[in-house]
C-alpha cells in the first residue's frame, strides 16, 4: 500500500479502493461507475476529479487511449517479483553465463518495445 500523507479523506479512500480492487481482479482496474459506487460519489466528474489529484501526487498513471487506463505508481513491494520468477530468471541467466540484471537488461532490450 503507497503513503497516504498529503490526501484528502476522500482521495485516500479511492486510492485503496483502486489498490484493493485491483488486487482482487488480476491487474484489472475499475472502471468509473465501478470507483463512483466504490466511495459513494454521485457523479463521474468527482471521480475524475479524484484521480487527476492522485495522479498529480504520484499514486497513478493514466494511459492515453485507453479503457480502465489506471495504474498504479510503482512502489518497492510493487517492483518485487515472486520467488518463483526470481528463481526462474536466476536459473536463465546461469545458463546464459550473467547475471540476472544483466539478462533482464538483454531481454528488455531486445523485446521490451513488443506488445
Amino acid at each position: 500500500m503507497t503513503q497516504r500523507i498529503g490526501l484528502t479523506l476522500k482521495q485516500r479512500e479511492l486510492l485503496t479502493f483502486i489498490e484493493r480492487y485491483i488486487a482482487a481482479s488480476d491487474g484489472v482496474p475499475p472502471s468509473y461507475d465501478e470507483m463512483r459506487t466504490g466511495v459513494g460519489l454521485q457523479s463521474k466528474s468527482g471521480i475524475g476529479r479524484l484521480l487527476n489529484a492522485l495522479v498529480e501526487r504520484g499514486h497513478l498513471h493514466r494511459l492515453s487511449r485507453r479503457s480502465r487506463a489506471i495504474v498504479l505508481a510503482a512502489t518497492p513491494a510493487a517492483l518485487e517479483l515472486p520467488a518463483s520468477i526470481q528463481a526462474r530468471i536466476r536459473n536463465l541467466a546461469d545458463r546464459a553465463g550473467t547475471t540476472p540484471h544483466a539478462f533482464l537488461s538483454a531481454v528488455l532490450d531486445a523485446h521490451g518495445d513488443r506488445p
